[in-house]
């Protein structure tokens, strides 16, 4: 009997962690007005440059895009047929707690036909978000991507809430 209580003991456990993690809150984004007010939630597609977005404890802008991005350094330059893009974002932490961003494990660039592109490195001169960010603490930097000149139909994706269901999409054109 002892023999069958330990993998039994195991299972409970494992179906218990699975149940808490897969039980995560599912986050509605919402538009933020000119007061801080949160709106109702809103579609996908509701949110573009400049709306302040709030999902779950954070709150994302995108400032501005530049599409195409040249570089300044003749030895940084996309792959022949990419082109950079570069986006002004501002991440604030509204919880109580500190929260860490990360620009690669938050935001994700997809385009028109919902291909997915990750963070590079340029030249740009502003620097990046990640970081710890206190209670109320909101941090300014540029995200830079990689994305074939024919791409379409940019949009940025947040999500940092490993938690959540939830995410923003903020088209970008």
């Amino acid at each position: 009997m002892r023999s069958l209580r330990t993998p039994l003991a195991v299972l409970a456990v494992g179906a218990a962690l699975f149940a808490t993690i897969a039980s995560g809150e599912t986050d509605e984004a919402k538009k933020v007005d000119d007061n801080g007010s949160s709106a109702a939630p809103a579609p996908a597609a509701a949110f573009g440059i400049g709306d302040v977005v709030e999902l779950g404890d954070w709150r994302v802008q995108v400032h501005g895009v530049v599409d195409p991005y040249v570089s300044t350094n003749q030895f940084i330059t996309a792959d022949p047929g990419n082109r950079y893009v570069v986006v002004d974002t501002e991440v604030t932490n509204n919880s109580d707690k500190p929260a860490a961003v990360s620009s690669m494990m938050c935001f994700e660039l997809q385009d028109s036909a919902n291909k997915s592109y990750n963070i590079t490195f340029t030249d740009s001169n502003t620097s990046s978000v990640d970081g710890e960010l206190a209670p109320g603490a909101a941090k300014r930097g540029e995200l830079s991507y990689e994305v074939p000149e024919a791409a379409t139909g940019l949009r940025l994706q947040f999500k940092c809430d490993l938690f959540s269901s939830g995410s923003a999409t903020i088209n970008l054109s």
